[in-house]
Parts: C-alpha cells; sequence; structure tokens
C-alpha cells in the first residue's frame, strides 16, 4: 500500500496519508492517529485478524450485537468504537475502496505483514510476564492483546541466550545499538528470565540487586516489549528480517523514555528501514521530528553518513555506516500532521518541516514546537526592549 485515503470514519473528517520508508504522524491527543493506524491494520492483515477472532470463538457478523454497532469494528478497535464506520464513511487504500463486508470475508491470508506495537504495550507485562490474548477483556482493542500474545509466545519459545539472558545478547542487534540500549535505558543492568512461584518472569539485575517487574523504572517497562519485538523483528544481529512481514507500526515510542533514550530508539528504527520494513510512528516527541528534518535536509544536500555520525554522537562503524548510507541515498521520510477542525480532523503533509514555511503548520511541526518558538520570540522581544 502506497496511500490510504480515509472520510468520515470516526473523528477524521478527511486524512490522506502517503507513505515513505519511514512516515511519522503527528497531531494532539485524540485526533484520529491511532484510529488511522489501527484501520490501516485491519485493511491490510483483515485475514489474519478475521482468523484469530475465529480461533478464539468471537463473532465478528453484524447482528451478534444487540446494538447498532458493528461487532468486527468493536473488536478491532475496542469497547464503544463500534460505530465509528458510518453510511458516509469512505476508506480508500491506493484508490481502491473497501467496505466492511470485504474485510468480514478476509483475504485468505494466515501471515500478518503488519507489525503493530501499541501505545499500550505496558499492559502487556503483568508481574513481567507477557498476558496471553484471553487474559485481556473480550472488548479490549485487537492490537493490544495480539501483540501481547505474540510476546508470550516469544518467551514460550525461548527468547532468551545464555543463562536465560534476554538483554544484552550478542547475536541480537549490532552491537552499537546494544550500547546505545545500556547506556540510555538499562545502565549495565542485565536482563533475565526467572522462576519464581513455579513461573518464569522477566527481572533486571542491577549492582547485585534482582528487581522484580514493579521497580522498574517507567521508561524500562515501556521499553522492554519494545526491545522483544525488536528481537523477533531483527532476527539476528545481521541484516534479516521477517519474512512475510513488510511494514513495523510503533505508536508513541517516546512513551516514558530519556531524550537519549529516544535517541535509541530512533536509531532503531534506521535499522528497521535499513532491514527493508516501512515503519510508521505516531508521536509527540520533538526528537522525532528534529531527526527527519535532519535527514531529509542531508539527502537534499548530498549530506554523508558523518553527518548523522555526528548527530547521533556515534563512533565510525561499518554496521552504522551500512543504515547511514541507505538512510541517505533511498529511503524516503514523509511527516503528516493531523489537524483538528469545527467540522472534523484533516490532515496536512507537512514532510518539509521548513521551520521557515509562512505554513505554521509546516513550521511548527504539527504544533510540536510552536510553544518553544513563542517563547524564543516573547525572550528576544523582552531582551530587545531592555537593550532600549
Amino acid at each position: 500500500m502506497k496511500q490510504l485515503h480515509v472520510e468520515q470514519l470516526a473523528q477524521i473528517r478527511k486524512a490522506e496519508v502517503e507513505f515513505g520508508d519511514l512516515t511519522l504522524l503527528v497531531g494532539p491527543q485524540a485526533s484520529g492517529k491511532s484510529v488511522f493506524l489501527q484501520l490501516f491494520k485491519l485493511v491490510k492483515d483483515h485475514g489474519p485478524i478475521t482468523k484469530t477472532l475465529k480461533r478464539y470463538g468471537y463473532s465478528y457478523e453484524p447482528g451478534a450485537t444487540e446494538n447498532a454497532d458493528d461487532p468486527l469494528l468493536t473488536l478491532m478497535f475496542g469497547e464503544g468504537m463500534g460505530a465509528i464506520w458510518r453510511k458516509e464513511s469512505r476508506v480508500k487504500p491506493d484508490g481502491n475502496t473497501v467496505d466492511l463486508t470485504a474485510l468480514r470475508k478476509g483475504n485468505g491470508k494466515d501471515q500478518e505483514s503488519v507489525f503493530f506495537v501499541p501505545a499500550q504495550r505496558v499492559l502487556t507485562l503483568d508481574q513481567g510476564r507477557p498476558r496471553s490474548y484471553e487474559s485481556f477483556a473480550a472488548l479490549d482493542p485487537f492490537v493490544v492483546k495480539s501483540f501481547s500474545e505474540h510476546l508470550r509466545r516469544l518467551m514460550e519459545k525461548g527468547l532468551g541466550g545464555q543463562d536465560n539472558q534476554l538483554f544484552p545478547i550478542k547475536s541480537r542487534l549490532k552491537e552499537v545499538l546494544r550500547d546505545r540500549i545500556d547506556d540510555s535505558i538499562f545502565h549495565g543492568a542485565t536482563v533475565t528470565q526467572e522462576v519464581h512461584d513455579l513461573k518464569k518472569r522477566i527481572v533486571i539485575n542491577a549492582g547485585g540487586a534482582t528487581l522484580p517487574y514493579m521497580a522498574w523504572s517507567a521508561g524500562q517497562r515501556e521499553f522492554m516489549p519494545l526491545l522483544f519485538s525488536l528481537y523477533w523483528l531483527m532476527p539476528s544481529a545481521g541484516s534479516a528480517r521477517r519474512k512475510g512481514v513488510d511494514w513495523v507500526v510503533i505508536e508513541e515510542p517516546e512513551m516514558g523514555l530519556h531524550p537519549q533514550a529516544i535517541q535509541s530508539v530512533l536509531l532503531i528504527c534506521l535499522e528497521l528501514m535499513h532491514r527493508g520494513y516501512k515503519v510508521v510512528i505516531s508521536t509527540h516527541s520533538p526528537l522525532l521530528l528534529e531527526a527527519a528534518w535532519a535527514i531529509r535536509t542531508l539527502q537534499d544536500n548530498k549530506g554523508t553518513p558523518e553527518a548523522l555520525f555526528e548527530l547521533f554522537d556515534l563512533s565510525n562503524s561499518p554496521g552504522m555506516r551500512d543504515v547511514f548510507g541507505a538512510v541517505l541515498s533511498d529511503k524516503v521520510v514523509r511527516s503528516f500532521y493531523f489537524e483538528p477542525g469545527e467540522k472534523g480532523v484533516s490532515t496536512r503533509d507537512i514532510s518539509s518541516l521548513d521551520p521557515f514555511s509562512e505554513d505554521d503548520s509546516i513550521a511548527d511541526w504539527g504544533g510540536i514546537t510552536e510553544f518553544s518558538s513563542r517563547a524564543s520570540d516573547v525572550i528576544s522581544r523582552l531582551m530587545q526592549e531592555a537593550d532600549e
């Protein structure tokens, strides 16, 4: 899919996103970013999704509920979301209209092509143990339950390395990425599995102490499910990827993380792009937009990998040189603003991210830098007045 066009769905009046190798979606809370991304997942993977629902005994045909809510929408988006697709709604992937009838039929595929990391990922770990699909409420969003079940199966199959160590593992991720994650998130600690109450759980070992789930920092709790996802998406420290998986969607990867840790996540996203995945991110982080602006500017001005080594404060290494070279030479970076209005949300293509643009949506990066720009103007004016 190169483009998804949506009209009159939930709070979205009109949204049109043309995807790049890295696509950033920005906008205030409740502006439809998550609805749009879950819809993207449903359009791409309705076959595997409907098969999963059947396997767990859910009925998603019209009339399965007493009210007018559509059961497939309720099961996909969560309780209270069953009426977001109205008569006037239009959903067009690459210009081809699809409807709920077609999505209910499935597409005969078993393999999901979109790996979706939801914003609610912290809910997938219960005392350091990934939760099963059926441990969630029946009407919790599909992407949360599916993601958690995926992590649980990974743990069952033996995700760890020697001595049940989960981080760091030499065969997982490039050394430079492991080092950045360690420096920004774990600070020399190791992550392992141990048996507690006859069940395996994930713990952090720091300074000779074993820290259970509730003793982790908020950032560590947010990052851990993402880390295990990356292990699966990047099965070796080389350039391998998962067959059949083309897209990686990550909602708000910055949650709970220090800016240095967000840089580590961004480096991992560049690695995912280098391996051939298309990455779509919803974010409120100016750091991610700054990186997108820097990459596009370097591309336009024939920048070299050395500039990205300097940007990310990294020592030159062959592996990351390949990643940076690929990003600068043939990867497309796009950004879209979900802009609320009186008649609903519409999208704006702000991919240039030109801080000198006359369009405020572009110059302020979808409102993300609006306050800092205003603060700079206020302080600058006050200092000029003081000099006078």
